[in-house]
């Protein structure tokens, strides 16, 4: 059951953070109270700092040392004391108000800022806040960005304009301002030990016999690539298929950014995960998973030479579930093909009869935005086969005429269903077309 910050829409948390006499953010004490403190602090804890970036339980040492500490600063009452000693550490440590609006909603995906406004997304909504209006200016992303570089050990300037980089579960891109006329800019994606797509939601995504489809797929030990646009839902369906893998089987899960949280998530399958480094990319840890005996590599994005090592995985009787960025999912054997030839010789015909012949299934997703909700959908499942004979298994889209949801449905492969049949697993398409009853319904077509 969702809590009361999941419920809450997005207009009604920011404007718990408003203030209703001056229609802005009003900061719960002075600049002035608040570097007073920051300076004593940081003179007397610097490690608890630091450390707090990535630690909640130091926080909370330091929310309870600036309770009584600094008393004599802040409110005489002991409740709005605790409030201001939290927004102070989160001023100090964290992204100030940013911050507070995660906290304060557990639904927020992303948050942006395009210089001026400040843009805030969930799995379903999105609206745009004049950064002015809760005290975002100039200088406010120029810290929180360079609170970020420096816990990343990384420098962001006019020579190294470019910063990405993580804290806890909010990853970072930043732009800066000298390549920005218009202001520095960020964009964060908010990760939680969560599967936001799951079986209780699923029917708003495809059709609940997708969801059977797509278990069944996992457990017959299919390589699976998911394509579509940043912001798609990739890495959510991603987190689904790997519940569906038996906890008897070995898994190695390769990221750039721990986003995933598969070790919190499934607490009883056998999950090694790994995170890239300075010097240690996804194909060098592609070729170690080899040596850990794994039955699955998951890796999390797909975007260079890595695919060849992930096609060498393959090949040699390992499974492989990963996402990347294509136009379609007829479209992912050419783009993963071309990765593979961006560090490697080869055999352009050869690598994508090796693709379609070995990769099973293609999934591409979209989002869109309907009636000012966004969507996000499976747009189409694809079974790959060598010679042009890959064939459409599922495919909807949306009827802006008949404001529904169209879905087709094909077949899947005699050979593929001989693979099931061998892990004592069956499938047929059913009847059932309602995809949601309060704003998706879809009719069925045959392919």
């Amino acid at each position: 059951m969702k809590n009361k910050s999941q419920r809450k829409t997005l207009k009604a948390t920011v404007e718990v953070f408003i203030n209703k006499a001056t229609g802005k953010f009003e900061p719960l004490v002075t600049q002035e109270t608040l570097k007073k403190i920051e300076d004593d602090l940081r003179n007397r804890y610097a490690t608890k700092i630091i450390a707090a970036r990535k630690n909640q339980k130091i926080k909370d040492r330091l929310i309870a040392i600036i309770t009584t500490d600094y008393k004599h600063l802040l409110s005489t009452s002991k409740e709005t004391r605790k409030k201001q000693a939290s927004y102070i550490v989160t001023a100090i440590v964290g992204t100030g108000i940013i911050e507070m609006l995660i906290n304060a909603n557990q639904a927020i995906t992303d948050i942006g800022f395009n210089g001026a406004d400040l843009t805030i997304e969930t799995n379903d909504e999105k609206i745009r806040v004049p950064g002015a209006l809760l005290g975002i200016d100039e200088q406010y992303i120029d810290k929180t960005i360079q609170k970020y570089a420096r816990a990343n050990n990384k420098e962001f300037n006019e020579t190294l304009p470019i910063l990405d980089g993580m804290i806890g579960n909010v990853r970072i891109s930043a732009i800066h301002e000298v390549l920005s006329p218009s202001g520095a800019t960020l964009s964060l994606r908010i990760s939680r030990p969560a599967l936001a797509l799951n079986k209780d939601n699923f029917q708003n995504f495809a059709p609940l016999y997708i969801l059977e489809l797509l278990e069944k797929i996992v457990k017959t030990n299919a390589n699976i690539f998911i394509s579509g646009e940043t912001g798609s839902g990739k890495t959510e369906l991603q987190k689904l298929l790997l519940s569906f893998i038996d906890a008897r089987e070995k898994i190695v899960l390769i990221e750039d950014v721990q986003e995933t949280h598969a070790k919190a998530l499934f607490p009883k399958k056998d999950v090694l995960s790994w995170i890239t480094g300075k010097n240690i990319g996804i194909s060098d840890l592609t070729k170690a998973a080899l040596r850990n005996n794994p039955k699955w590599i998951i890796v999390s994005e797909s975007r260079g030479k890595e695919a060849y090592e992930m096609l060498q995985a393959i090949l040699s009787g390992h499974n492989i579930i990963s996402t990347l960025h294509a136009t379609d999912a007829l479209a992912i054997s050419r783009r993963f093909v071309n990765m593979c030839a961006s560090g490697y010789e080869v055999n352009e015909e050869m690598l994508t009869d090796d693709f379609l012949r070995y990769v099973d299934f293609g999934i591409h997703v979209e989002r869109m935005e309907i009636d000012g909700k966004i969507i996000r959908y499976l747009s189409e499942l694809v079974e790959y086969k060598p010679a042009d004979l890959s064939t459409t298994v599922f495919k909807q889209y949306y009827s802006p005429k008949l404001k529904q949801f169209i879905a087709e449905t094909g077949k899947l492969s005699t050979s593929f269903k001989q693979r099931m049949e061998r892990k004592g697993l069956e499938f047929e398409f059913s009847k059932e077309v309602k995809l949601d009853g309060k704003n998706k319904v879809s009719a069925k077509k045959v392919l």
